[in-house]
Formats: C-alpha cells, sequence, structure tokens
C-alpha cells in the first residue's frame, strides 16, 4: 500500500540522515529483535492514544483548542525525533520521560507544524502539509540538542495515554 511505503521511505530517508551526521550507529548491543518489536509496537499504541487523548482534550470549552495544539506540536516532534532516538537505542520510557521532562522546547519544535497544518481547509490539504514538512523535521531533529538538563518542570501529558496502553497490554496478557 501506498502508506506503509511512505512510511518506509520516511525510516529511510532518517536513517540515512542519522548515519550521515552521526556517520556510526550506535545501537545498544542489549536491543533485541523482539525488544524492538514490542518497542514499536508500544510506541504506536502510545501515539495513537495520544491522538486521541488530543481530540479529546479539544472538546474543552476555551482552553481545548490551545491545549489540542499543545499536544499536536508534541506528538508531531515525537514522531521526529523518535528517528533519532530509536537509532541511538533508547527505549518508548526514555523517549516519553525526554518529551516530559523538555515539553517546552518540543511544544516549541512542533508548533508551526501544528499551527499549519491547523490551519489546512480539508483533510486532504492537512495531509499534504504534513507530507511536505515532515522530512523537514526528520532532518532538522538530527541537527538538534534538547537540552537534557532542563530548569522547567515537568508536564506528563503522555501519562493517560501510557496508562491507557498499559491497561490494553495487560488484557493481552491475561489470555
Amino acid at each position: 500500500s501506498s502508506g506503509s511505503s511512505g512510511i518506509n521511505a520516511e525510516y529511510g530517508i532518517a536513517d540515512l540522515v542519522y548515519k550521515s551526521v552521526r556517520r556510526s550507529r550506535s545501537r545498544s548491543p542489549a536491543a533485541s529483535v523482539s525488544e524492538l518489536i514490542a518497542d514499536i509496537i508500544y510506541s504506536v499504541i502510545v501515539q495513537c492514544m495520544f491522538l486521541v487523548q488530543a481530540s479529546l482534550v479539544g472538546l474543552v470549552p476555551v482552553l481545548g483548542y490551545p491545549m489540542q495544539m499543545v499536544h499536536m506540536a508534541l506528538v508531531y516532534s515525537l514522531y521526529a525525533f523518535e528517528y533519532v532516538w530509536m537509532n541511538q537505542g533508547q527505549g518508548v520510557v526514555r523517549r516519553v520521560a525526554l518529551m516530559h521532562f523538555n515539553w517546552s522546547y518540543f511544544a516549541g519544535y512542533g508548533m508551526i507544524m501544528s499551527v499549519v497544518i491547523s490551519c489546512a481547509d480539508s483533510y486532504f490539504v492537512g495531509v499534504c502539509l504534513f507530507s511536505l514538512m515532515f522530512p523537514i523535521l526528520i532532518v532538522s531533529s538530527h541537527h538538534s540538542s534538547p537540552q537534557t538538563k532542563v530548569k522547567c518542570f515537568p508536564l506528563p501529558l503522555f501519562k493517560p495515554s501510557i496508562f491507557v496502553t498499559e491497561r490494553l497490554m495487560s488484557l493481552t496478557h491475561r489470555r
């Protein structure tokens, strides 16, 4: 399908950029194939739950729309930086923790894309804008250095999504 080939192309682009910027892959030797697959599945579910969360937050009167914009900015940042972090061997728990403790950086990083896409007249135009802007975010994420020693308070916006994801995962283990 064209959707999966687009995702494969983005991973390919991200991988080439990572190799050219870092000149070597520093994947953790402990990361087995099954751990990698589990991490990807868990991450996809968290991201889907976060998109549902963003939609629900958007329904709140007055503050809903600005909070939804922050949520979308964070998810766009996560999409872009996930390529870098996965190549570094960082698990989903570490990636989400980076988002929680550096939320102001990542909200700012993805805000332009969030605002531009929210101004789209239709879903199709929004998808086209995403397709044009996302490769730029991927490339710039490989060249950026988010501060890890932040003086900002943590904002754990992913916690509700992680909670729901863990409940869903626990249902699969009971069978």
